[in-house]
């Protein structure tokens, strides 16, 4: 079974099914995945920029978000669009939350003042697709932030086993600076932490004029 059927399957069935039980199993690994994800705040724009966040899964950080941004999202898996619903509307928050695909990104051009994703694009089978969508809604000056697991930049051993793992278990590290800087994104950088700099994140800035990847796009 390849990987894109792994993706296929994992988004149409597990993944949607696993909506309830998400938060309960951060909470039962001390909120790891959260406390990872948060490393993503320090790159966004001031409060009160118009964020997009791709694939916000149980929208735990998307709640935190929604206080100081305009916010909207997009995930595949409707059981985590409805979670995050009720999870805002707990609390009075609001956002724009659409069931869609990463490779139609159903906004226009030059939307939001950033985008962000969280441990989902290395799930993306079509990376250059994928971020060529979300450069497309983003504005010039406006920022694409990613957070996602990888061999990390020192080459220690346990990092590059992690990622090995993560590799067999259906997802593609990729890297990502060098996927930002071949589309003409500028000011790239890149900053490894979390467990042996197995996890990393990278942000990348949108010029006035943007060449995409030529690449096919994905329903």
């Amino acid at each position: 079974m390849d990987k894109a059927t792994i993706q296929y399957h994992f988004w149409r069935r597990v993944y949607d099914w696993f909506a309830p039980f998400y938060d309960a199993v951060d909470w039962f690994t001390g909120n790891t995945a959260h406390r990872l994800r948060r490393r993503a705040l320090e790159h966004l724009p001031p409060p009160g920029s118009r964020l997009l966040e791709v694939g916000f899964g149980s929208g735990k950080l998307h709640g935190e978000l929604a206080r100081p941004y305009a916010m909207a999202g997009v995930d595949r898996a409707p059981g985590m669009v409805r979670l995050t619903r009720r999870r805002l509307a707990s609390v009075g928050l609001a956002s724009d939350l659409k069931c869609g695909s990463v490779y139609a990104i159903p906004w226009p051009d030059t939307t939001f003042d950033a985008v962000l994703s969280t441990f989902a694009f290395s799930a993306f089978p079509d990376a250059d697709a994928a971020l060529n969508e979300m450069i497309r809604v983003v504005k010039a000056g406006g920022r694409i932030v990613i957070v996602d697991a990888g061999p990390a930049m020192d080459g220690n051993p346990v990092a590059a086993w992690l990622a090995r793992l993560w590799d067999l278990l259906g997802d593609t590290m990729r890297d990502e600076v060098r996927l930002m800087e071949s589309c003409g994104l500028q000011e790239v950088t890149r900053q490894d932490y979390g467990p042996f700099g197995s996890v990393h994140v990278v942000v990348g800035v949108r010029p006035e004029i943007i060449m995409a990847i030529d690449s096919k796009p994905k329903p």
